[in-house]
């Protein structure tokens, strides 16, 4: 599996109405930034130029650093679900010639800087605001999501 960092995920404008949300659940929440994140499920390597195909397709170039520092949360489609987006995202790259995609899945990672520790208490009420449970879960780390491509 390919992890692949994509373009922003929110404007700014929806940033600062989710950081008054995360903060009215936990003060010490400083700043919020969300990435969308790429997964693909490969048959093997690709070769330079797919890559750079995939690369463009993905926004791969345009996407901006999430602070080091900060506490993740990987937000994916539910594992054992294919999403729409997925199944247009993987029909355009096998258009584009890529063969070798079995399938592209994305994500939002959202890094929360904080100002105290995280307790595993406030981490559930905090992922709570950050994904719809009916269709997305959270995953502890972006490796974690191989069980998108798990049938």
């Amino acid at each position: 599996m390919l992890v692949l960092p994509g373009a922003t995920a929110l404007s700014s404008f929806r940033l600062d109405k989710l950081l008054v949300a995360l903060k009215a659940i936990d003060p010490s929440v400083g700043s919020v930034a969300a990435q969308f994140t790429h997964f693909v499920d490969v048959t093997g390597p690709l070769g330079t130029a797919d890559a750079r195909v995939l690369d463009r397709l993905l926004e791969v170039d345009v996407a901006p650093a999430l602070p080091v520092e900060a506490i993740r949360f990987v937000v994916t489609p539910r594992p054992g679900t294919i999403s729409p987006w997925s199944t247009k995202a993987t029909d355009i790259a096998h258009v584009c010639g890529l063969s070798s995609v079995r399938r592209i899945e994305r994500g939002t990672v959202y890094s929360l800087r904080m100002t105290a520790a995280l307790t595993d208490e406030m981490r559930t009420r905090l992922a709570a605001l950050l994904h719809d449970r009916m269709i997305e879960a959270v995953l502890p780390s972006l490796a974690a999501a191989t069980c998108l491509f798990i049938e």
